[in-house]
């Protein structure tokens, strides 16, 4: 596959007093509970939570501040809250590469769970903002966090007129108040809502037992969701190291490049027998990519020939039938706008040779913006004959262009399957998304003079050496960062926090899946981020 082609910002009104933590020290905040065997805390006998609080410690979520003490009146840091939060829904922590907030440094035992939550949009932040892991957590910071968690609109303002401190609840924080007390997950004491009193471990009991309700109600099929599609592309990588970057993530379908075009309707066939193997001991499976090499005249002749068609075709089947394939990705980029016809002919016939071996057949398309790029793809015929249609989520961009920018920002995303769904329907459709940048290098008046596509581990080697700092733009949720050698360069930064809004993005089109470009050029904390996001919808949010 080539590759041409009101924000929230938490308002802290908090005391600058030390907020006393949840756990005695971040290690026991950390380490795993005992065996839930009835543990039971000296002093929550009285406390409306007790059941909550047995439940969530048994589950490893919350844990005591000494021995035998629970100490639920007790009030919750931020960073406490986000980590007990985020281990509610299942998450991992995400060791990113850049970090969302200036006062939580990497090495901190919460840097992963804050980061984790920054990415799916539990809370915001970006390079200018602050957290304040260590202050108090207010209720009304708390409702917040949990409307956006929850992604429902708070509705009327009637929910909440009748707090008596309904005037003390901020404005960035009414919605989210409105929202909590609409779905029951706090409802205030003696009419009031108290929205600027820290959060007690109690309180935090109780919220979490009631979003653990939510979220198993409102779930979708977890086998639904372990099914769809997870596409990885094998390139630049030995079979070895393709087999062990997909047990590091989430893909399930394979795509190795195997088949290409050739003149005489032949095909060259590089099948490897080894991963073949692997894959059926690992139950992944094989889609192999054919691929036409970018050939427009080569591409031309095989399509336009009745003959040369049919003899491709042909031998497409046979490698399917002999190699125990379970389906094809056609790949074929720069095809003239006169073949548009004969490609879709091509699928429509290549199909209908695979029914019988009951082997999927995807199709790679790009965005349709109305160029001759595309004019070859009849989307809505092609739609139809094939199994899938996998939509190229990149190359806003790209590497021969004099004006430089991102690969896939997400406006210019969202837009692309705005367009791509008014043909294609989104169960047939499976979003791939990039695992590469580009290293832009500009001259005075900002043109690219020269640019290079680089893996996401490359970005953040060049990101942890130079001294120019990431800056996040929130029109195109992405970070930029520019520097200087000997020429000036400038990258627009593909990782976790940009690359799950794109994820989401294809989540909430209802799309049938994604395929990533390429498997090799993913860092390690990125799978850690797609996986957070699997468990996020899994979890019905």
């Amino acid at each position: 596959m080539s590759s041409k082609r009101s924000r929230w910002l938490t308002r802290f009104t908090l005391s600058a007093t030390t907020a006393i933590t949840i756990f005695t020290t971040f290690t026991s905040y950390l380490a795993a509970p005992a065996a839930a065997s009835g543990v039971a805390f000296r002093d929550i006998a009285h406390s409306y939570a007790y059941q909550s609080i047995i439940s969530l410690h048994a589950k490893g979520i919350l844990n005591g501040t000494q021995p035998g003490y629970f100490s639920p009146k007790q009030a919750v840091t931020r960073a406490e809250w986000v980590t007990a939060l985020d281990r509610t829904l299942g998450l991992e922590p995400v060791q990113a590469v850049v970090s969302s907030y200036r006062d939580v440094p990497k090495q901190a035992w919460y840097y992963g769970w804050i980061e984790a939550a920054s990415q799916l949009d539990i809370v915001q932040g970006g390079s200018s903002a602050t957290f304040q892991p260590n202050s108090p957590i207010t209720r009304q910071e708390a409702a917040l966090m949990i409307a956006r968690l929850i992604r429902s609109s708070g509705g009327s303002g009637n929910a909440i007129s009748s707090f008596i401190d309904r005037d003390e609840i901020a404005d960035w924080a009414l919605e989210g108040v409105t929202t909590v007390n609409r779905y029951g997950f706090m409802k205030g004491e003696n009419n009031y809502f108290r929205p600027a009193s820290s959060l007690t471990r109690e309180e935090t009991a109780a919220l979490l037992e009631r979003l653990l309700t939510y979220s198993a109600q409102h779930a979708r099929q977890a086998a639904s969701i372990a099914s769809s599609i997870r596409l990885g592309w094998q390139y630049d990588q030995t079979v070895q190291q393709f087999e062990n970057t997909v047990l590091q993530s989430n893909i399930n379908t394979l795509s190795p490049r195997w088949f290409f075009l050739n003149e005489t309707g032949s095909i060259s066939d590089y099948t490897n027998s080894s991963l073949l193997t692997w894959s059926k001991q690992h139950q992944k499976k094989i889609w192999a990519m054919v691929g036409n090499r970018s050939n427009l005249a080569l591409t031309h002749q095989i399509l336009s020939s009745e003959v040369l068609r049919a003899t491709t075709i042909t031998q497409l089947a046979n490698a399917v039938s002999v190699h125990g394939l379970d389906g094809l990705v056609i790949d074929f980029e720069n095809v003239d706008g006169q073949d548009r016809a004969y490609l879709t002919l091509f699928v429509q016939q290549l199909k209908a040779k695979l029914k019988s071996q009951n082997a999927v057949l995807a199709l790679c398309v790009s965005p349709d913006y109305g160029t001759d790029w595309t004019a070859a793809f009849d989307y809505q015929k092609l739609g139809a004959a094939a199994d899938y249609l996998i939509l190229m989520g990149y190359d806003e961009h790209w590497g021969g262009s004099s004006i430089p920018g991102s690969v896939s920002s997400l406006p210019w995303l969202r837009e692309s399957v705005r367009r791509f769904v008014q043909t294609t329907d989104p169960e047939k459709a499976i979003l791939a998304l990039p695992l590469f940048t580009r290293n832009w290098t500009l001259n005075a008046s900002g043109q690219s003079i020269a640019s290079s596509d680089i893996s996401l581990d490359q970005q953040n080697q060049l990101v942890s050496r130079i001294s120019s700092k990431p800056i996040w733009n929130e029109d195109i949720q992405q970070y930029t960062v520019s520097y200087k050698d000997t020429q000036l360069h400038k990258l627009w930064l593909e990782e976790g926090r940009s690359f799950t809004r794109k994820y989401r993005l294809g989540q909430d089109e209802g799309f049938a899946g994604f395929a990533y470009w390429y498997s090799g050029g993913a860092s390690s904390d990125l799978w850690s981020s797609v996986k957070n996001a699997d468990r996020f919808i899994q979890r019905g949010l």
